[in-house]
């Protein structure tokens, strides 16, 4: 019986280390970014304090970030905003966990300066993220005269790296899937070309 427990135990143990191990392989760091034309975000070459895009107390908006399906254990929402003038503005982050609209703080930032706001998301999120994570913007929340310009929204999961903050261009995931396999393709050729050229020196020699 002993010996009969002492095998279901270290079947239980691998299969268990057998679970975390395929969870592990399986995460990849992933960033999800949202910009210009969505909303109210600035879009490359245009004016950071031009109209509609520097915005006041009475101008709050938000945006839905695409869902993020593959495992990971860690996230973080990142926000880019031009001449956040903290801490005396205070511009408050909500997102959505489970219906519920949550506080998750305030954007940091210099006078006249592209910057992130990084903000750790628990583990309560990262269903809402699978589904398309709810973010808004309370800007000015104390109505104090502040203004302010939204440059990006990132969500990183697992460390993924984060675009420049400044407006332009951020390589779709499909993109990046066609560069490293176009990498892939011009390695493969190039294996192929020194085989046959060793192949026909052998053959000359």
């Amino acid at each position: 019986m002993k010996t009969l427990y002492r095998c279901l135990s270290g079947l239980a143990v691998a299969a268990l280390a057998t679970t975390l191990g395929a969870t592990t392989a399986n995460a990849v760091a992933f960033t999800d970014t949202i910009q210009a034309p969505t909303g109210f975000f600035l879009p490359a070459g245009v004016d950071p304090f031009a109209a509609p895009y520097y915005r006041e107390a009475d101008q709050d908006w938000g945006w839905r970030h695409n869902p993020i399906t593959t495992p990971f254990s860690t996230a973080t929402l990142n926000i880019s905003a031009f001449d956040v003038d903290s801490p005396f503005e205070i511009d408050t982050i909500y997102a959505y966990d489970n219906g519920v609209r949550t506080r998750i703080g305030n954007l940091t930032g210099l006078d006249d300066t592209y910057s992130f706001a990084s903000f750790t998301l628990g583990a309560t999120f990262f269903d809402d993220i699978a589904n398309g994570l709810r973010v808004e913007v309370d800007i000015d929340a104390e109505d104090d005269g502040w203004v302010l310009t939204l440059v990006k929204s990132a969500v990183s999961v697992d460390g993924g790296a984060l675009p420049p903050p400044t407006p332009g261009a951020v390589p779709e995931p499909g993109t990046w899937a066609m560069f490293l396999g176009g990498f892939g393709l011009m390695g493969a050729a190039i294996r192929r070309r020194k085989r046959q050229a060793s192949t026909l020196q052998t053959t000359l020699a």
